[in-house]
This record gives structure tokens, C-alpha cells and sequence, in this order.
């Protein structure tokens, strides 16, 4: 189904007025990602929160790039269009994406060229949860969580008609991006459809795709390999939508929605190659309160997922291709029966089926998963402790397999390697302790220790063989034990007068952390009808330690303007010896703002340091600064509507994210700006 000339019918027939919404305070709004339902400033470790006129000025092709900017974020991109969040350095399977609180279904975590199978389009918060409640998640976690919110079903009844829309057009990939919301309550019913659709052509840079440093260190990468000026085949495709209904009843609701995601992008390293991807999701939610003086709420809530992806070499030929269905379910109980403050006991579960078709990757397997867990938030005066501990059992079932793409055999040609079935289980558990103390009236202090295990990801332990879309051999490891580390983290915090600061150092120890190596070793492997000479990748269980630090703050230098800083490093090292792969560098920067009755300005400077502390076959990525603007202006005559600009790379720099397994093929987008609109009625 196409929703573009949905969409656009929809906008030029809307009217529109105000939206109070985006006057809301951050630190008034709960966390959704929280079960306790926490505001940001009552959680041992604060959250970042997008909403309102934030989440429009960040919007973009990806979820990474939205988040790239905030302290301990950045972007493992894979060109402008493609990217999912790195937190601390950690990447994959150790920062859980999450819609609503429930897994996404994809496979996004398992290659940088994969697409998260959602659109911020369809957004209206996002948060970024780190500290003792991600625990609640399991190892999964361990670098963070990214909550994505869309209302398709609502916690809350709205009376009448609300809705909101916007549409841009511009930016390095040319993109032009439309959605539109509406809700309807009546009768304590609440009806809810969304639609989204983004198409944006091949990226303008500035420059040669490929890095200089990997031409001279490489022959067979020449700088025009990939584009010049132009980034080949990095067009993308998308478009979407959902709907939900949702009944309200004395004391809860119940509530059902149905959400499609449709993607196509290209392969940049291949001109006539693309990804083809479809997500369909069904949840469903049960939800009471205030059930007695003890249980302050039961919710249930079930998701499925049936995910199909396509990596075309040709507009027929499948080169791979994943499919995955999976059910998640979550039980929770809020309570207060060890303290007024409350707590959450819950129990979620989970399955999945993998299977490849052609040309398989790895085994088809399947997974199941079964957690317990339990969070209590005590208050004593002017210090607040959170404890949480989790369980899970993971069973794996994974098929006979024989991979064309083997160990070499004597003088470089491909061999075949086979493996028998194969059925794994893991027993993990996970424990936080929290504290957060106001030690003046301007001053507090937070505290976390945790210990964290993580059963392996399927594709850690049974991928073999060749992914041309990142130019690799992928080997898992079907003897990996899990994933186990500690950690602290200290914060502190000031706020006056509307000015605030903190600043957070952290330290992990992995005794076993899952890293994936570069052997060394080099695997000969036709396609296309030439021989490519690709390194072979390693999942493999080595001790790490993860260390650095964030701080973030702002100062209102008059009544109109404002003046905000950040800055994040990450070092994170083989204890073996060495550092580990893509790993961020050192990011500062600073921001000014301005705003003076309908308008609202501001710009920002990030400056992202040289990385010189690289892995074993990985190059040096430079250093750049990002120069951005971002305008709003509200339209007089009609209420609730907003113009908008938005610039982005000003000083047209050469810019690689060193998070990307492609930074030294991929090159990001050169100066450019994007118009647009949006509005609420």
C-alpha cells in the first residue's frame, strides 16, 4: 500500500489550532519507560526526553541520527538514511530499542545496514533510560534503553477531536516527509490512525566517499569507488502507518492497535543492489489502578511481530534474506506493600522464529525466553533508594546448518564448513542498587552499582558466513558463555534559578564481555563474478573495561536567550591487550538560543575529536565540527501552525561516524537545509 497521496490529501484539507503540549516541562512529564511511572527528576539516574518542538527540530531519516548529539549517544550510520543509537560505545544487542515498552522485532541489531523497522515520524516521545531501572530489560540493556512513544493506544481519555501533522522537504538527501495524527474520543471510546511517508534521493557530500587514509592503505579502493560529491545508491524509501482503538472503563482501559512499516533503500557499496523490508506489529494492552490500598495497578500487554527482509543484488536476484516472527508478553503489578514510595513485580516472556530461505547466513533457529524481575523505590527524607534484580531463562533451537563460506581451503578458495543442531540454554541474573540525595537545596547526588548479565544473541552464536553488505565474514561461536559485568556510576547535579548542570562518570568491568574481532584473517570470496579478498569477524568472549564520562548544562543569560553545553568521552579496552572497534571519540559542545514571542532560534556547535584509539585493523577517523541551525516561527492568522528551517553540516565538512563498520567508505551529508511545516488542531 502507498500512503503518500494519503498523507497529502490529509494536510491540505486539516485545519489547525493551538497545541498547549508543547509547553509542558520535561521534568513534569512521567516516564513511560519507568513502570512506576516516574517523572524524569524523581529517578535515581535522570532520562533524556524528546518531545514538542525538540522531537520536530531532531526528526530525521533514522533513529541514531536523532539521538546523535546527546550526552553518551551517538550513531553507528550506515549513510544518512540508516543508523541505530550507540550508548556509551555499546551497541547492538547491549542498547535495547524499544516501542511502548515492548521490543522491536527486527533485525536491526544484527548488521549496521539494517533499518530500524519504525519511523520517527510516527513518534511523539522518545527517552533514552540508563541507570537501575533498565534492569527491568535484562543484559539487553546494559548500555541503555531507547523508548520510542506513539499513542495508538492511549493512557488517557481525550474528549473531541485532536490530531497533528507536518511535512518537510530538503536537507543533503533531498527528502520530502509527511505524516498525520488524528484521535477521536467519545463515549469513553478512543479511536486513533496515523500515516507516514518519507522518500528521499542518493546523498550529497563533500567530497569522496571513500577516506583518504583507506585508499592509501588499500589498493582496491580507489576514492571515486563509492561517489563523488554524490553518495551512490543511498536512496531511501518509507512509509507507514497505524491504528488503534482503545476503551476506558472505571478505574483502567483496554486497548488494541495494528501498525505497518514499509522500507527501501539502497546498498551503497553496490549500485544495483537495495534492502526491501516489511514489519507488521499487533499489540494489545489491559491496564487497571488503584485496585486496593496495597496494588496500585496490573497491566498486561502482548506484541507480535512478523518481519520480512529482502537484500536484493538486482531487482529479482535475493542475495539474503531474514524473516522473523516473534510474541512478547509483560505482566507487572505496581504496589506499595514494602513502602509508600511503591515497587513493580513482573514477569514477561517471549518467542521467536528465524529462518533464512536463500542463501542462508545462519541456521534457522528458534528462541525463547521467560523473566522475572522486581524494582523497589524507597523514599527516606531527602534520599532516594531504588533496588532491582532480574532472572531470565533463554533456550535457543537452532537447525542443522552448512555454510558455503567456510575457512579457506589451501591456496585462498572458498570451503564449506557444517554444523549439526545445535539447542543452547542460559540462566542470567542482573541486581541494581540506586541512591539520590539532595544535599542542598541546589545540589543532589546520585549513586548506581549494578551487575549485569547478558545471554548471547542468536546471531553471536550461529551466524557464519559472508555479508556483502558490509564487506565482511561473520563467524558466531556456538561455545560462548554469557555476558557478565559490573559497574558504577556517580552523578551529581545543580540547579538554580532555571540553570542546571551535571556531570556523570561511569566504569564498567566486563569479565566476559562478547566483542566482535577482527582475526586478521582474510577470506577469498566470489561475487558478482570477482574475487573479493574480505576479513573474517570473530564473536568472541574476552574480559573489557568501559570508561568515561558525560556532562551537560545550561545558563539563561536574559530573558530571551539561553546558552547550553555537553560533552561525552568513552574509552573501552581489550584487557587482553588493545582497544576495542568503533568506539566514539571525545564530543564537545555548545549551543545558543533565542526566543522573543512567535519566534524561536537557535544554533549549535559539536565538535567530535580525532580517533586515534582504534582496534586492530581499523584506520583513524579525523576529526570534525558540526555547525547547525535550527529556526521555528509561528504563523499569525492560523493557530496551532509552525514554519520551520532547519541546517545542518554549515561549515561543509568531511564528517564520519567512527560508531560505523562503513566510516571509511561512507562519507555523511555536505551542507544543506530543510523547510517544513507542522501543526496540531
Amino acid at each position: 500500500m502507498r500512503y503518500k497521496e494519503i498523507v497529502c490529501a490529509t494536510l491540505l484539507s486539516t485545519s489547525v489550532f493551538a497545541d498547549d503540549a508543547l509547553e509542558i516541562k520535561t521534568n513534569e512529564i512521567p516516564v513511560t519507560g519507568n513502570p512506576l511511572s516516574l517523572s524524569d527528576d524523581e529517578m535515581v539516574r535522570p532520562v533524556h526526553i524528546m518531545n514538542g518542538i525538540d522531537l520536530q527540530n531532531k526528526k530525521s531519516s533514522s533513529l541514531g541520527s536523532m539521538l546523535d548529539g546527546v550526552p553518551g549517544l551517538s550513531n553507528s550510520s550506515w549513510g544518512d538514511s540508516i543508523g541505530r543509537p550507540v550508548i556509551r560505545g555499546m551497541d547492538r544487542n547491549r542498547v535495547q530499542i524499544l516501542n511502548n515498552g515492548m521490543q522491536i522485532k527486527d533485525v536491526s541489531n544484527l548488521s549496521g545496514d539494517h533499518a530500524i523497522s519504525l519511523d520517527s515520524l510516527s513518534s511523539e516521545q522518545i527517552e533514552v533510560v540508563r541507570g537501575p531501572e533498565t534492569i527491568i530489560y535484562g543484559g539487553g540493556a546494559v548500555g541503555g534503553v531507547v523508548n520510542i512513544i506513539d499513542y495508538r493506544i492511549h493512557p488517557e481519555f481525550i474528549d473531541g477531536i485532536v490530531g497533528k501533522y507536518d511535512a518537510s522537504t530538503g536537507g543533503a538527501n533531498n527528502a520530502t516527509a509527511g505524516s498525520v495524527l488524528v484521535d477521536i474520543g467519545a463515549n469513553n471510546l478512543m479511536l486513533h490512525i496515523d500515516l507516514y511517508n518519507r522518500d528521499s534521493k542518493n546523498t550529497k557530500i563533500p567530497g569522496f566517499s571513500v577516506s583518504k587514509k583507506l585508499a592509501d592503505s588499500d589498493s582496491e579502493f580507489t576514492r571515486s569507488k563509492y561517489g563523488k560529491d554524490t553518495l551512490q545508491n543511498s536512496y531511501n524509501e518509507t512509509e507507514g502507518g497505524g491504528i488503534g482503538a482503545t476503551y476506558f472503563f472505571p478505574n483502567g482501559y483496554t486497548g488494541f492497535s495494528y501498525a505497518s512499516h514499509e522500507q527501501e533503500y539502497g546498498n551503497i557499496l553496490e549500485n544495483d543492489a537495495f534492502v526491501d523490508l516489511e514489519s507488521d506489529n499487533y499489540k494489545y494492552v489491559f491496564e487497571m489502578r488503584d485496585l486496593s490500598n496495597l496494588v496500585n495497578k496490573f497491566k498486561f500487554k502482548v506484541s507480535h511481530t512478523d518481519y520480512e527482509h529482502f537484500e536484493m543484488e538486482g531487482p529479482t536476484e535475493i542475495g539474503l534474506d531474514y524473516f522473523d516472527k516473534g510474541t512478547d508478553a509483560k505482566f507487572e503489578i505496581v504496589h506499595s506493600l514494602l513502602s509508600e514510595s511503591g515497587g513493580v513485580l513482573g514477569l514477561d516472556f517471549g518467542t521467536s522464529r528465524f529462518s533464512q530461505k536463500t542463501k542462508p547466513y545462519e541456521p534457522n533457529n528458534k528462541r525463547q525466553n521467560i523473566g522475572f524481575y522486581a524494582i523497589e523505590k524507597i523514599a527516606l527524607g531527602n534520599h532516594n533508594f531504588t533496588v532491582g534484580l532480574r532472572h531470565d531463562y533463554h533456550d535457543y533451537e537452532a537447525n542443522a546448518f552448512t555454510s558455503d563460506d567456510g575457512a579457506p581451503t589451501e591456496g585462498g578458495a572458498e570451503g564449506s564448513t557444517s554444523f549439526t543442531a545445535t539447542d543452547k540454554n542460559f540462566n542470567v541474573t542482573s541486581f541494581s542498587v540506586g541512591s539520590s540525595s539532595k544535599l542542598s537545596d541546589k545540589w543532589t547526588l546520585a549513586f548506581n552499582v549494578a551487575h549485569t548479565e547478558r545471554a548471547p544473541n542468536h546471531d553471536e552464536l550461529f551466524v557464519y558466513g559472508e555479508h556483502h553488505a558490509t564487506e565482511t565474514i561473520e563467524h558466531g561461536d556456538r561455545t560462548l558463555s554469557d555476558e557478565r559485568s559490573n559497574s558504577a556510576e556517580v552523578t551529581l547535579s545543580w540547579a538554580d534559578k532555571g540553570n542546571t548542570f551535571s556531570i556523570s562518570p561511569y566504569f564498567m568491568d566486563f569479565s566476559s564481555y562478547i566483542a566482535l574481532l577482527d582475526t586478521g584473517v582474510v577470506q577469498f570470496h566470489e561475487h558478482g563474478g570477482e574475487e573479493e579478498a574480505l576479513p573474517v569477524l570473530l564473536h568472541q568472549n574476552i574480559p573489557a573495561d568501559f570508561y568515561g564520562f558525560e556532562f551537560q548544562g545550561n545558563v539563561n543569560l536574559s530573558n530571551n536567550y539561553g546558552f547550553n553545553y555537553w560533552g561525552d568521552y568513552v574509552r573501552a579496552k581489550n584487557k587482553d591487550g588493545g582497544d576495542l572497534p568503533r568506539i566514539p571519540p571525545l564530543t564537545l559542545g555548545s549551543g545558543l538560543t533565542y526566543q522573543f514571542n512567535a519566534l524561536e532560534a537557535s544554533v549549535d556547535v559539536e565538535h567530535n575529536f580525532s580517533q586515534s584509539d582504534t582496534a586492530p585493523g581499523e584506520l583513524k577517523t579525523d576529526d570534525y565540527t558540526n555547525l547547525s541551525l535550527t529556526m521555528n516561527y509561528d504563523l499569525p492568522y492560523v493557530a496551532g501552525l509552525t514554519a520551520f528551517i532547519k541546517g545542518d553540516n554549515l561549515l561543509d565538512e568531511e564528517r564520519r561516524d567512527h560508531t560505523s563498520f562503513l566510516k571509511d567508505k561512507v562519507l555523511l551529508g555536505e551542507r544543506s537545509f530543510m523547510i517544513g511545516i507542522t501543526g496540531s488542531f
